[in-house]
């Protein structure tokens, strides 16, 4: 055997046996990720989880009232829920376009991020509709009238083969990314 594997053995042998302590902190209870990393500290801004093609899940900077219209629409698109009341004021040419697109893939579930507030006050969403293989992305978006919000247009892109979806990236994670 080389040296780095006899010194690695050696390495690993003295840890097993405790003679090695693990890594502690006593900010962290004696884990060896302190909590200030694991949680959001007060006042700080609230981790959402990132999809790989979309960008941060969550809200962002839109409204609320118009995320919980898009969260609404996309509920009832995915559910192929044509009566829903969501969807009444959508024209039904277009209505039938979305629903024809995402026939294609078969949708079991979506997810909705990148939220924004447009200089004209209209809101907009990244969206991707994921089906067994495939999977669409597109933008929504929303604009406000008498108070109240309404879907002004939803652009959605060709169905994509799930793998290109898990391509390798160019480049790395580094430590801290992998880490958490």
């Amino acid at each position: 055997m080389n040296k780095v594997r006899i010194a690695g053995l050696l390495l690993l042998g003295l840890y097993a046996l405790g003679s090695i302590p693990a890594a502690e902190n006593e900010l962290s209870g004696g884990t060896s990720v302190p909590d200030g990393l694991r949680r959001p500290q007060r006042g700080e801004a609230p981790r959402y989880p990132q999809d790989t093609v979309i960008g941060p899940l969550g809200r962002g900077d839109a409204p609320e009232g118009a995320y919980t219209l898009a969260l609404d629409l996309l509920r009832a698109l995915l559910r192929e829920n044509r009566d829903a009341p969501v969807l009444r004021d959508v024209d039904p040419a277009a209505a039938a376009e979305y629903y024809t697109a995402l026939e294609a893939i078969k949708p079991q579930q979506f997810r909705i991020g990148g939220g924004r507030e447009e200089p004209d006050g209209s809101a907009s969403f990244l969206v991707r509709f994921m089906g067994r293989d495939q999977w669409i992305t597109g933008e929504l978006y929303l604009r406000t009238e008498e108070a109240q919000w309404k879907l002004d247009e939803l652009i959605l892109e060709k169905p994509r083969n799930l793998q290109e979806g898990t391509e390798p990236y160019p480049f790395d994670y580094s430590p801290y990314e992998r880490l958490f």
